[in-house]
């Protein structure tokens, strides 16, 4: 019974409380906060203790011990030129967050039920949906850009983190409402679509347009060989998107043009493509950082002086990151480290589309959605691979596929 009990509390510990430490984490930092409260320093770490019983007991044992060997090699070197600070020891933990997560799913015993695991992380993006939406009805909350324009941070300081991590988890309710049919997953994907949009950033948009667009594919035109929609559906799922297409891109365009802010960001719409969402001159100064490196700053990374170089290009007061994932991980890490961090979620994509092609099934066509947005955003809005609270979700799709069962739920 006390078992029983555990394996509900367990992952709704690990998966769905985080929203209230989110919320209570920006309370205390403020929009301006420059460093994370003990509140999130002590949750983080009690995942570590945790997953220390679980973490070489993976079959990503071997993976897991070269990256911790690479990490110690590169602070040392950090710790030679002068380049350590405990900034960049924070960021190496939380980019292993991922791999902290990721064994204690796999391998707890509270963890075995695949069904309650795939509800507690789709309940962290409904209640952080429901959050986003309450604030910008009732003005509560931090503004997402600057006061009086369009779109809320509600009570989270790492929008970007957040507007992803809901992103992917509406990414898992599409794929649990396929597979299931239970109501919960289409309710929780409405919600977060909806709170996705209050954000008012183009990632948000654009992610959400992406994830609907595939929703409504894969029940009007995709063969599956576990998931078949009725004709009744398909003509309703027509009808919505007809509808929710037009009224969107009205809506959208209207807030844009009636929002002072927006509409100067938005003025060359081709330039927030082309220039990464404005990161340009970030890019820039990153790339001029690098190209300095010498064959060990290659290897190991320049830690908070990739930063602090970044800075002197940019004549900036602060040092800066690119927040381009594969710039800063590469500038402050080093090849040794960053590569098989890079190449873990690629690797998983191009497994999916081969078993996709092979079996044409729900779950890969899904995970191929979800690894295509982390790798994009990555990319074009950074807080992917960089991110605690993205690789914790990330961890589900990993959990996920390693537990796929033809005969069960997953």
């Amino acid at each position: 019974m006390l078992v029983l009990k555990l394996k509900k509390i367990f992952p709704f510990l690990l998966l769905s409380f985080p929203v209230v430490i989110d919320i209570i984490n920006g309370y205390l930092r403020g929009t301006d906060g420059t460093g994370e409260s003990l509140i999130g320093i002590l949750y983080r770490g009690m995942i570590i203790l945790f997953s220390a019983i679980y973490l070489f007991r993976t079959k990503y044992s071997n993976y897991i011990k070269i990256l911790i060997l690479s990490s110690i090699a590169l602070l040392i070197y950090h710790i030679l030129i002068g380049a350590y600070s405990n900034g960049v020891f924070m960021a190496l933990i939380k980019i292993m967050n991922f791999y902290f997560v990721l064994s204690i799913i796999l391998k707890s015993r509270y963890f075995s039920d695949r069904e309650t695991v795939v509800k507690a992380a789709v309940l962290y993006g409904v209640l952080a949906a429901i959050v986003l939406i309450y604030c910008f009805i009732t003005g509560a909350g931090y503004a997402a850009y600057t006061e009086n324009t369009f779109g809320t941070k509600g009570f989270f300081v790492a929008m970007n983190d957040v507007g992803l991590t809901i992103l992917l988890l509406n990414i898992l309710a599409c794929y649990s409402f396929q597979k299931t049919g239970d109501v919960f997953y289409f309710i929780a994907l409405i919600i977060m679509s909806i709170g996705s949009c209050f954000v008012g950033s183009v990632a948000c948009y654009l992610g959400t347009a992406f994830i609907l667009l595939f929703f409504a594919l894969s029940i009007l035109f995709v063969k599956f060989e576990d998931y078949k929609s009725s004709y009744k559906v398909k003509l309703i799922t027509l009808l919505l998107v007809l509808v929710i297409f037009n009224y969107a891109l009205v809506k959208v365009i209207s807030v844009i043009q009636e929002d002072s802010y927006l509409s100067k960001k938005y003025e060359n719409i081709g330039a927030i493509f082309l220039e990464a969402s404005g990161r340009g001159y970030l890019i820039d100064a990153s790339i001029k950082t690098i190209t300095n490196f010498n064959i060990f700053d290659w290897c190991f990374g320049k830690g908070n002086l990739y930063l602090i170089e970044n800075q002197h290009h940019l004549y900036l007061g602060d040092p800066k990151s690119a927040e381009v994932d594969p710039l800063d991980l590469i500038g402050q890490f080093g090849l040794f480290f960053s590569i098989p961090i890079l190449l873990f979620p690629i690797k998983r994509l191009i497994a999916s589309i081969r078993s996709f092609i092979k079996w044409h099934n729900v779950l890969d066509y899904w995970c191929i959605i979800a690894f295509c947005c982390f790798i994009g955003h990555a990319f074009y809005g950074g807080h992917a691979y960089t991110s605690p609270l993205v690789l914790s979700y990330l961890a589900v799709f990993i959990y996920v596929l390693d537990n796929r069962d033809v005969n069960k739920y997953i």
